[in-house]
């Protein structure tokens, strides 16, 4: 238990209760599904996350021990020397950061949790010259939702930022873990102790920032240290300190840019926990064109599961989501059983992953020869755990060679065959001295053949035939 939190708390006395009014006042919509086994995701107007998982009495991340108050999980964003973000925090570190207060425009929810139709919340803030549009996904029945961030500059000049997604993790209901990066997916950790030793082990529970968007920085420390990095209003230095001790810990996410005015980027990463202590799987999707292809032009597509984990994942499903100048050929997956296909998307089960191991796939696609349709590959496994997002938008050709290629033009009765006219080899060519003719051997399937018995007879009519056939027998 930290002191500091405490005593934050105490001194804000009577200030706590003005201020929690007006939280549940400016509360935008929430996402409530008891079926979870997330049943509460909670996007505030000035983008705190808050969390609440199936069985745990508290939020997953710090907000005082309270259920359903703001947490210290959020979006922040750094332009120059101000760092925007959300509005109320706990910790007297998080506080201490001289956070501006994201300025909220809207917040709206939509969809019934389904994989067709997912849960979304969409929540517009504006601060910096910025304006962020984020929207939150959840399906029901996942251990994990989706999160990206809109960043749209609104000045009228080039702007640099640093966008940050942080939280201080309060894991099964403990305050208290370890810290864990993953290479393979670039995902920062928090891990409870093992229940059965209490020490840092791949059992412990786990929840974790998996980034889908490409060139994230991340940090792993105590709560603290990592709000003292996002007050450096800087990139994070991509470490983990004191990740083997059971400390009040947290995570964070960045990525760095410039923007031009009026333009937008988007970044993305998903929010997974796992009980079973599962990290989440990567993806990999990559597009190979067909050689000369026209305005109709198969591809191949690439994808590449990686499980990490130390025990075989059987897959619930892997979606593949095709734009819409793309077109799934039927039955042309391989490495994969046939998936189910509604519109633009393809549904892909009854896969197996080994142990620390991989799977490859592939299936065909007919679109666009000006541009490589885009293809969106994510999904989870029976288990729970998330298979992080990847699509074919990041490279035009695959690195993966033994993955099959569209079908190469195949010979047609129109192309040009050999014909009597065609020069034929002459008993005058040179053959090689002794031994056995190649060249021989292959005049006997061309029909040079008639050739060589014609200058057979005209031998045998000079030399005689008791002569031919004695030279015969000799041989």
């Amino acid at each position: 238990m930290r002191l500091s939190k405490k005593l934050a708390i105490a001194a804000l006395g009577s200030a706590t209760l003005v201020l929690n009014p007006l939280a549940a006042l400016a509360a935008g919509p929430t996402i409530e599904d008891t079926d979870g086994p997330l049943v509460r995701i909670a996007i505030s107007d000035t983008l705190n996350c808050s969390i609440n998982y199936q069985g745990d009495r508290h939020n997953e991340f710090y907000n005082d021990r309270s259920a359903q108050n703001p947490a210290d999980c959020g979006t922040f964003l750094a332009v120059g020397s101000e760092l925007f973000g959300p509005g109320e925090l706990n910790s007297r570190a998080a506080t201490k950061m001289g956070t501006i207060a994201w300025t909220p425009v809207s917040q709206s929810k939509s969809g019934t949790g389904t994989q067709a139709d997912p849960w979304v919340l969409t929540t517009v803030v504006r601060g910096g010259g910025f304006e962020i549009t984020q929207t939150d996904t959840y399906t029901t029945g996942n251990e994990f939702y989706a999160t990206t961030s809109s960043v749209k500059n609104i000045s009228d000049a080039a702007r640099d930022f640093t966008l940050y997604h942080a939280a201080d993790c309060y894991l099964q209901d403990d305050d208290y873990g370890f810290g864990e990066y993953d290479a393979n997916t670039g995902t920062v950790i928090c891990r409870a102790k093992d229940s059965e030793t209490g020490t840092h082990t791949d059992r412990g529970r786990v929840e974790q920032f998996v980034p889908t968007t490409a060139g994230s920085s991340y940090y792993y420390g105590a709560f603290y240290e990592v709000w003292g990095k996002l007050k450096d209003r800087a990139p994070l230095p991509n470490m983990l300190e004191g990740a083997d001790s059971n400390r009040d810990n947290g995570m964070a996410l960045s990525w760095t840019r410039t923007l031009e005015p009026n333009t937008t980027a988007d970044y993305s990463l998903i929010t997974s926990f796992s009980p079973k202590g599962q990290v989440a799987l990567s993806s990999a999707t990559c597009a190979v064109a067909q050689p000369g292809a026209d305005s109709t032009a198969t591809r191949t597509i690439g994808v590449t599961i990686t499980n990490p984990n130390r025990d075989v994942k059987s897959v619930q499903t892997v979606i593949a989501t095709l734009s819409d100048d793309a077109t799934y050929v039927p039955q042309s997956a391989s490495g994969a059983p046939e998936p189910t296909v509604e519109g633009k998307v393809l549904t892909f089960k009854d896969l197996e992953l080994p142990a620390n191991g991989s799977v490859k796939f592939s299936f065909l696609i007919t679109g666009s020869a000006e541009v490589t349709p885009l293809v969106k590959i994510s999904g989870t496994t029976t288990s729970g755990a998330a298979i992080a997002e990847s699509d074919t938008s990041a490279s035009s050709t695959c690195d993966f060679p033994e993955l099959p290629t569209p079908e190469q033009p195949q010979p047609t009765v129109e192309q040009p065959q050999p014909t009597a006219e065609q020069p034929q080899p002459t008993v005058e060519q040179s053959q090689p001295a002794g031994g056995t003719s190649t060249e021989g051997n292959k005049l006997a399937s061309t029909g040079a053949n008639t050739g060589v018995a014609i200058a057979l007879v005209g031998l045998l009519g000079v030399a005689g035939v008791g002569l031919v056939v004695a030279r015969r027998r000799a041989r």
